[in-house]
């Protein structure tokens, strides 16, 4: 049996002499871990393609253990373009928050489109703060972890509520927080992803100063 799909590559680890098993955020199948075989080696015509963060076209034959790549399509690479080491820990630490919080093999289409436009505006001038806070108010929304109504301040609920049900550009267009607002509101949301992940986000600590 094969698979076609698109997904996101959000990690990837070293497996025996020469594969890789890398982990990607598919439109049609959620989360899958794949076996890239060969991808190692110095001629691969693989490897270019298996960078984290990479948006792909994936073929895939289901295996007994391990799904196996078959062949691999580049559509975008987020943030080659003005390199930065600030531009990837941003990219990264959006990954991270898809990896951590999403089960494997559930199909969940908006959590794939809604890290494709977050990559996109990550790659972007766009300021990561709000970025990365209505990302991760949406994302936790559409997983079912978590909904402003269940806050007890008004004023929070409102704001995080506009976060949770508008666009990125309105938001964008009509809000400005204060720098502690926003490492507040930040700090907020982390924590209940660790408390939902059970796991603690390592690429928080590179962002630190940077946003």
């Amino acid at each position: 049996m094969y698979l076609k799909t698109e997904g996101v590559v959000l990690s990837r680890r070293n497996f025996g002499e020469a594969d890789r098993i890398v982990t990607i955020y598919t439109k049609d199948f959620g989360k899958m871990s794949i076996l890239a075989k060969g991808v190692r080696r110095p001629r691969s015509k693989k490897a270019g393609h298996l960078e984290i963060g990479n948006w792909c076209k994936f073929f895939i034959a289901k295996g007994k253990n391990l799904d196996i790549l078959t062949e691999v399509e580049l559509k975008h690479a987020f943030g080659i373009n003005e390199f930065t080491e600030v531009k990837a820990n941003k990219i990264y630490h959006l990954l991270e928050l898809v990896k951590n919080l999403t089960p494997d093999n559930q199909r969940n289409p908006s959590v794939f489109l809604l890290l494709v436009r977050f990559l996109d505006k990550a790659d972007s001038k766009s300021d990561f703060r709000l970025v990365a806070s209505v990302f991760k108010v949406k994302l936790l929304s559409d997983l079912g972890f978590f909904s402003p109504h269940a806050l007890k301040d008004s004023k929070t609920k409102d704001f995080i509520g506009i976060l949770e049900e508008q666009d990125f550009e309105k938001i964008q267009s009509k809000f400005t927080l204060k720098d502690d607002s926003h490492l507040k509101l930040l700090a907020f949301l982390d924590s209940i992803i660790e408390d939902v992940s059970e796991q603690k986000l390592k690429t928080s600590r590179f962002l630190n100063g940077q946003i």
